[in-house]
């Protein structure tokens, strides 16, 4: 069997086996581990903020103008983000 099968041995001997449910990955990046069934997220709970991956929990600053977070990996949802002031000239 796979790494996400569990088979067992029956007295009549019939095998039995079940397949890993897994839960739904906190990342947008996750990877599959050799030996491991499901998914895991090596950097944390994260979110896209346009294309770039950001950690969730955090502000960080996208570029000059945008600070943006996600909230406890709901990678499903775009960062949400907000316009600060950039150069020294109010946010628009």
């Amino acid at each position: 069997p796979s790494p996400c099968e569990w088979c067992r041995c029956e007295p009549s001997n019939e095998v039995h086996c079940i397949v890993a449910d897994c839960a739904v990955p906190e990342c947008v990046n996750p990877v599959y581990e050799p030996e491991q069934c499901c998914p895991v997220c090596k950097n944390g709970p994260n979110c896209f903020a346009g294309t770039t991956i950001i950690p969730a929990g955090i502000e960080v600053k996208v570029d000059e103008c945008n600070i943006c977070h996600c909230h406890n990996g709901d990678w499903w949802k775009p960062a949400q983000c907000s316009k600060r002031e950039c150069q020294g000239k109010p946010a628009a």
